[in-house]
């Protein structure tokens, strides 16, 4: 089977377009808002990117499974995994939303903000951002890669209309209101593939009888991404509960710049992971994807921490502006730390799509020793960036050195570059 390089580049392409809007609403909104109130705007984007790791296991594994019954031209296959994965998503996204309401006055009090509203807007959508997933895996298990680019189009679309409207609007009439104005941005989005149908000329009845296998991968992805949780987004909620507002906010402005590292790669990942499970299913070599992937994540990594180095400031001030100039130094700092997990998470990626976790088990110790060492050592946004920094080289370490046991231990045919 061919890979469809038009449609993967479409794919690679539009999500590189996407990334850039994205990035463009949180930069706006950082100085439109400035400081104090881009710190709790940035941390209902960092909670939803919290959620996004668990959607991105339901796009996995609708991703592993939908791409092993595409290997084998089991249409019928892909339509029962399809409605049985659907009805699974929907009960347990409807508890997970019913609980972020239920406890969303207690989350207002532990992040310092100003009402419990804006976090309840968002667990009002998750039931729509986790049927997204679902749809997004099932494309890209079956390489309908187009289809899988307009849905991550649409969502940035809507939510920067809606976003902006809602903010100007605020700022203008209801400036206590513009944190719900930013939720209600996020609510739109998740309704971006609401017009994709399911393909009714396929038969969908039957029982799904891999649930076992399922469940299976579902526990490792969602250990993995638990581990994403707390490497990815431990330090923003943490630094909004020990630091002032506006500390919060600058540090939140470095964030956003430092991770563009991990998530212009991310699709990497994205293309990574069914090529690898369909190559490994039809017995052909597969590594040289890990290098490619790796060595692209590498060196976009490298650029980033280069540009942070040599112009800080001019970084800072066009993105941000001077308000937020205090921590420009900061910024290489934060560069390194998100360069080293993207890296971490290239390993992590090719092994799970080979079902081997125990770069899992990485992961999730890496992401409690972070957690545990923000919340004793933070004295200073320096201090909170070089924990990271230490906590992620350890973590890269471990994988090349899970790397190299496999390299070591593998029969001369299994691993081929």
């Amino acid at each position: 089977m061919k890979l469809k390089l038009g449609d993967a580049g479409f794919l690679f392409a539009s999500t590189l377009i996407v990334n850039a809007g994205n990035y463009l609403i949180n930069l706006i909104l950082g100085r439109v808002l400035g400081p104090e109130k881009f710190a709790e705007a940035s941390v209902i984007a960092t909670g939803v990117l919290m959620l996004s790791f668990f959607a991105v296991g339901i796009q996995l594994t609708s991703a592993k499974f939908s791409a092993t019954y595409f290997a084998d031209n089991d249409t019928t296959a892909i339509k029962i995994f399809e409605t049985w994965i659907s009805k699974q998503v929907l009960w347990i996204s409807l508890a997970i939303g019913v609980g972020l309401i239920a406890v969303s006055p207690l989350l207002q009090g532990f992040l310092h903000f100003n009402s419990w509203i804006p976090i309840a807007i968002v667990g009002l959508g998750i039931p729509f951002y986790f049927n997204m997933s679902v749809k997004r895996g099932l494309a890209q298990g079956s390489d309908l890669f187009k289809r899988l680019a307009w849905t991550y189009i649409l969502e940035m679309v809507l939510r920067f209309i809606v976003t902006f409207g809602l903010v100007i609007a605020a700022l203008e009439y209801f400036e206590y209101l513009t944190t719900e104005a930013v939720s209600l941005g996020f609510l739109a989005s998740f309704f971006a593939a609401v017009w994709i149908r399911s393909d009714q000329s396929v038969e969908g009845r039957g029982v799904f009888e891999d649930v076992d296998l399922v469940k299976r991968f579902v526990g490792v992805i969602l250990i993995y991404e638990f581990s994403q949780i707390l490497i990815n987004n431990s330090d923003v909620i943490l630094v909004k509960h020990f630091f002032e507002s506006e500390q919060a906010g600058l540090y939140a402005a470095i964030a956003l710049i430092g991770r563009v590292v991990f998530f212009g790669t991310w699709t990497i990942v994205t293309l990574l992971f069914p090529k690898v499970i369909q190559r490994e299913k039809q017995g052909l070599p597969h590594f040289s994807l890990f290098w490619l992937s790796f060595g692209i994540t590498a060196g976009f990594g490298l650029c980033v921490i280069g540009g942070c180095v040599l112009f800080p400031e001019l970084i800072i001030g066009i993105l941000f502006g001077d308000d937020y100039m205090s921590v420009a130094g900061l910024l290489w700092k934060y560069a390194i730390a998100t360069t080293l997990f993207a890296g971490a998470n290239v390993f992590a990626y090719y092994y799970m799509s080979l079902s081997k976790y125990i770069p899992v088990v990485l992961s999730v110790i890496a992401g409690i020793c972070q957690v545990v060492s923000i919340y004793w050592y933070h004295e200073s946004l320096e201090q909170v960036i070089l924990v990271q920094i230490g906590i992620m080289s350890l973590l890269l370490i471990a994988m090349i050195c899970f790397q190299i046991s496999q390299i070591l231990g593998a029969k001369p045919t299994t691993i081929t570059t």
